[in-house]
């Protein structure tokens, strides 16, 4: 009975799969790159208890049976949690309101659609189109990716079902696109194939004559973007022409300046093409270049050039040209439909900047994660979350000093334009305070992927000189503090399910004792054994813990003030301001440690490259003291 029962649930999982590789193929044939790279489709078992989604930023057709797809268990008393991510594939953050809807769901954002959803008018447009029906469709109002997108759809299916006693099938969620639920793969595409038809049948066709050109003026073109391109922002990139049908119907309209002076409009156009079409009367002189650099200011990559009478330019990497191209012609068309539905409706700089955090460049190493940092207001915390924000991870900087955390915002966003860095206020031993904060990332992004343990203090004192208060403040800093926010933070990555990374700060001291450190050395011990069974606790849910045991980091540091160096000065029996290079000359390398060295480590201990670390100690600290 056993293995008829285990061949039966083979087979159901079998079939799931089938439906969803059904499901891509046919919807990858009917969209553009772009828009097959961003639709998200996911199908569930007979059950209901798991559901396969496609991987974040897959193409359609290259979903198959081995890649492109993630399974994600489902159960009664959550949304959902990720039991695994077959073939290392990197689960969409949409599947949350998946989770909600029916056996088969596609979300998909194609120009038709967009031009309604994108627009002021759009949802008294669509009123208009099935008001015949007697289950008309729900608009959902802008709600940011993931879990908020679920809990906008959540209260709007309880409005209906309040008003109407069932459940609507299928949601124009608006500057997101159209999410559409059936029980059968069938019927799946063949309301999105009309919902699709019925958005066309009220719009322009885009058609007229090709734009003449002269194959010389395109390749000046060219030239002078890819100029301007290496000028302005100091990178070699290819240069792709387009004059497509609907780049020429476009460039035609007498309004075709003023409806790309918006900034994006959809994720789509975001994601893929770095912001809005950039306006160019012709593609040559500094304009081009003062065009860049703005763009480049304002955290966008202006990799798609519209040139009157010339034709769409990209400008980027090989690989993607193609989606920058069509998720920009689609941009062109949205942007057409919508200003006959009322107008342009962009996203606003919130908008952009939270969808630029769920999907940023792919190259980013840490793309997408969600940080969170304690101690980031200065020292090493500042320089962990910075290299963070670097490396692409939306981060959270945590502090009980709440203005040097702003400070910490402010310099990333300095140093990464388009970072998603947010200070909160935090005392990491206060318990209330720690559920606070983590809710406060939460609510803003939607999950949270990484923490880095960075807050901590050093009461140096001898022995006989220690007080019992200044014990139990390190105590509770350095070991509460880690103790609370490793479990609010192992909390969230459980029930999100997509595994995630704890890094415990802790010091060449929590190996190598110090003297007059009693009780540094002893929590920074601490620090890195918690790590060491925190790590075979959470293994199982693929979230890896590590430390990372820095040497003497003087720059920014609060710990080395003036009155700790003098305490370090007595006790070596030296003047203060040969302290510094006493640590320094203590190492193999003689070498001064920055906190960039000590932020390059925890960016590769989060990243894929240490997808099989964990339970280990990282010491950056130039040769002082070695692992044994």
């Amino acid at each position: 009975m056993a293995r008829s029962g285990s061949r039966s649930r083979k087979r159901q999982s079998d079939q799931v799969l089938a439906n969803l590789i059904h499901i891509c193929a046919a919807l990858g044939k009917e969209l553009s790159v772009a828009t097959r790279r961003h639709a998200v489709v996911s199908v569930k078992s007979p059950g209901g208890d798991e559901m396969l989604v496609t991987e974040a930023g897959c193409d359609l057709l290259e979903v198959d049976d081995k890649r492109g797809w993630a399974r994600v268990c489902l159960s009664s008393a959550a949304r959902g949690a990720m039991a695994s991510r077959d073939g290392g594939a990197q689960v969409s953050a949409e599947w949350p309101a998946h989770a909600l809807l029916g056996r088969c769901v596609a979300q998909i954002c194609p120009p038709a659609v967009g031009g309604y959803v994108c627009s002021k008018g759009g949802e008294a447009a669509l009123s208009k189109i099935f008001s015949g029906e007697k289950r008309p469709r729900a608009w959902v109002p802008y709600a940011d990716p993931g879990e908020q997108l679920a809990r906008r759809i959540e209260r709007v299916i309880a409005q209906h079902q309040a008003a109407h006693e069932w459940k609507p099938t299928a949601f124009f969620v608006a500057k997101r696109g159209l999410l559409v639920s059936a029980d059968t793969p069938r019927r799946l595409l063949s309301s999105v194939r009309r919902l699709i038809s019925e958005c066309e049948a009220g719009l322009p066709k885009p058609g007229g004559a090709p734009l003449s050109l002269s194959p010389e003026a395109v390749a000046g073109a060219k030239l002078a973007v890819r100029r301007a391109v290496f000028r302005s922002l100091g990178e070699h990139v290819l240069v792709e022409h387009s004059v497509s049908p609907a780049v020429a119907w476009y460039l035609r309209r007498r309004d075709a300046k003023e409806l790309v002076r918006p900034a994006a409009v959809n994720e789509i156009e975001l994601v893929y093409a770095g912001g809005g079409p950039t306006w160019l009367e012709q593609a040559a002189g500094k304009s081009v270049e003062a065009k860049l650099s703005r763009a480049k200011n304002r955290g966008e990559r202006a990799g798609s050039l519209l040139v009157k009478g010339l034709g769409l330019f990209i400008a980027g990497q090989g690989s993607d040209l193609g989606a920058a191209r069509e998720a920009t012609e689609t941009s062109l068309l949205t942007r057409a439909y919508a200003a006959g539905l009322g107008g342009v409706n962009p996203l606003t700089q919130r908008q952009r900047s939270v969808l630029a955090s769920a999907r940023p460049d792919t190259r980013a190493e840490l793309a997408g994660r969600i940080a969170v940092v304690t101690g980031a207001g200065s020292g090493l915390g500042r320089s962990i979350a910075t290299g963070l924000a670097k490396a692409g991870a939306a981060v959270a900087l945590l502090d009980l000093d709440l203005p040097s955390a702003r400070k910490s915002e402010e310099l990333i966003r300095q140093r990464v334009p388009d970072a998603a860095a947010s200070a909160i206020r935090c005392d990491v031993t206060d318990e209330r305070e720690v559920e606070r904060a983590c809710d406060s990332v939460l609510d803003a992004w939607g999950g949270l992927d990484i923490l880095v343990n960075a807050a901590g203090i050093a009461p140096s004192y001898p022995l006989v000189d220690l007080s019992p208060d200044k014990w139990r403040a390190a105590l509770e800093v350095n070991l509460t503090g880690y103790f609370l926010m490793a479990q609010a933070a192992a909390r969230i990555m459980i029930r999100q399910g997509i595994g995630g990374s704890i890094i415990n700060l802790s010091s060449k001291s929590g190996l190598e004792a110090s003297r007059d450190n009693t009780a540094y050395n002893a929590t920074k011990a601490g620090e890195i054994h918690m790590a060491r069974g925190w790590a075979v606790e959470l293994g199982d849910h693929g979230i890896r813990v590590n430390s990372v045991a820095p040497g003497n980091v003087f720059e920014g540091s609060k710990i080395w003030n003036p009155e700790y160096i003098r305490s370090c000065a007595k006790k070596y029996g030296i003047k203060p301001e040969e302290v510094i290079p006493y640590y320094i000359d203590k190492t193999a390398l003689k070498r001064d440690i920055k906190g960039t060295d000590v932020a390059d480590a925890v960016v590769f201990l989060c990243s894929e490259r240490a997808r099989s670390i964990t339970g280990q100690t990282l010491v950056v600290d130039s040769g002082q003291v070695m692992v044994r």
